[in-house]
């Protein structure tokens, strides 16, 4: 079966495409609805897609009640901290200067896991790190050296950034009890009911918006579809085989699919401080999981 190896790295690379795309369907639903309305409704698709997957293949799994405290904690985390801080920031922002934000994650992660942990940061860690930071700062330059993105938009983005690598944290519990499709499943409807009051309070639905089905309807269902379920589940199948730091490199491409798909639909000018902090932030995530690689079979 050596031969079908190819499978679980297209998998991975797949995910990837879509939660690159996920900046710019983000971006073209936010013109009609705000971030809370958006996500609660994309957590709704992700959910009746899960169902109809779990039950129709009988992947279901039971969930005992004393582990719904800590679904609540995870979820609190993400979907719920970690989309409002997202939106806010992709409202705020541009697409791919969003998603290089973004993929700081898994460079961060290492930073809490050896305080929360305590586990080894490497001298490599650190160097990817702050590479990656020089990178991203590049991207938010112009040509005068300026700033191009707005402040609060980067504050938001960073909150996500922090919110992710507390629910990383809290995950570790969880995979050591549920499956990883039962764990997004019940994340999703946990998010949903966080989500609810926040959209009945803060969101006026009109009608008008509900008849633009190019630029609302069809990125709100890819963005359940897509990005929340389909994106996942690959995600799951190559972090099963490849385990947590090979495919953890797969996360590198998604700033990259975002800028290419950003520059394809013409959303997004692509410049050369642009080009250049990709790569940069490029290389020090993949110097970071290199050397995480090598630790790990230590």
């Amino acid at each position: 079966m050596k031969n079908r190896s190819y499978i679980v790295h297209l998998a991975g690379v797949i995910a990837m495409v879509f939660w690159g795309m996920s900046f710019v369907w983000s971006t073209q639903v936010y013109q009609n609805l705000n971030p809370t309305a958006t996500i609660f409704l994309r957590l709704v698709v992700a959910t009746v897609f899960f169902t109809a997957i779990l039950f129709t293949f009988r992947l279901n799994e039971k969930v005992k009640k004393e582990h719904l405290g800590l679904f609540a904690l995870a979820a609190m985390f993400e979907p719920f901290l970690y989309f409002i801080f997202e939106g806010y920031g992709l409202k705020n922002t541009s697409p791919v200067i969003g998603s290089a934000i973004i993929a700081m994650i898994p460079l961060v992660t290492p930073i809490a896991a050896r305080i929360f942990l305590k586990e080894r940061l490497t001298p490599m860690n650190i160097v990817g790190f702050i590479v990656s930071f020089v990178g991203v700062i590049v991207m938010l330059l112009n040509k005068d050296l300026e700033f191009t993105a707005s402040p609060k938009g980067i504050l938001f983005l960073s909150g996500a950034v922090l919110v992710a690598v507390g629910y990383s944290i809290a995950l570790i519990k969880l995979t050591k009890l549920y499956k990883p499709l039962t764990i997004t499943w019940v994340q999703n409807i946990i998010g949903m009911l966080y989500f609810a009051p926040m959209v009945l309070v803060m969101e006026r639905f009109e009608p008008s918006n509900f008849a633009n089905v190019v630029g609302y309807i069809v990125p709100l269902v890819c963005l359940g579809v897509f990005c929340s379920a389909v994106a996942y589940a690959l995600w799951a199948f190559a972090f099963s085989k490849l385990g947590a730091s090979r495919a953890n490199v797969y996360s590198n491409l998604i700033p990259v699919f975002t800028a290419i798909f950003s520059y394809l639909l013409a959303i997004e000018e692509m410049t050369a401080f642009k080009i250049i902090g990709i790569l940069v932030v490029v290389i020090g995530l993949v110097l970071s999981q290199l050397k995480t690689k090598k630790a790990a079979t230590e």
